[in-house]
């Protein structure tokens, strides 16, 4: 977590740095194919239910289940790059270092939440899969959407660490 994080480019340095980058990023690209692929099925299942009164079927089912499994996969990218949502009203008064304590705080919880969510999902996951839960339109393994989900909130985890050391060591970007 030593690693310093270059000021002008606010990229992460160093192997463990570049490493969580290269897996934040990889997974946050395939979360964008997913969501492309989304959209081309919405707009076949939209054209082919008003042109052919034929629908993709199955097509909130699958929209549901990508959604879910995009967003979780851009959760990492977005810690790493300092993407989420700031409510800094109380905090634009407050210097610099107890800012970065209270980022280091939120960055420690959030990796405490990210990695009981993924031992949940992954029990979860199990569950699902042993009683062979499927959807109901297409019969298509509920389980499956909670592959890329568990790993995604693990590297989240390890992100909100990585985040929380670079606050801790002055490293993280303004």
């Amino acid at each position: 977590m030593a690693e310093a994080i270059d000021q002008e480019t606010a990229a992460p340095s160093g192997p463990i740095g570049r490493a969580i980058e290269v897996a934040c990023t990889v997974f946050a690209v395939f979360a964008g194919i997913m969501f492309c692929a989304e959209a081309l099925m919405s707009v076949a299942s939209v054209v082919g239910r008003a042109a052919f009164k034929l629908p993709v079927p199955g097509d909130y089912e699958l929209v549901q289940m990508l959604s879910a499994m995009g967003i979780a996969m851009c959760l990492p990218y977005c810690q790493l790059k300092k993407g989420h949502v700031f409510v800094d009203f109380f905090t634009l008064w407050a210097p610099t270092g107890l800012k970065r304590a209270l980022d280091a705080l939120a960055a420690i919880l959030l990796a405490a939440s990210s990695f009981l969510l993924t031992w949940r999902i992954w029990e979860g996951m199990l569950e699902m899969r042993e009683y062979g839960e499927t959807s109901m339109v297409i019969s298509l393994p509920i389980w499956w959407g909670y592959v890329p989900v568990a790993p995604a909130f693990a590297l989240l985890g390890i992100t909100a660490l990585y985040t929380f050391g670079q606050e801790l060591t002055n490293r993280s970007p303004q």
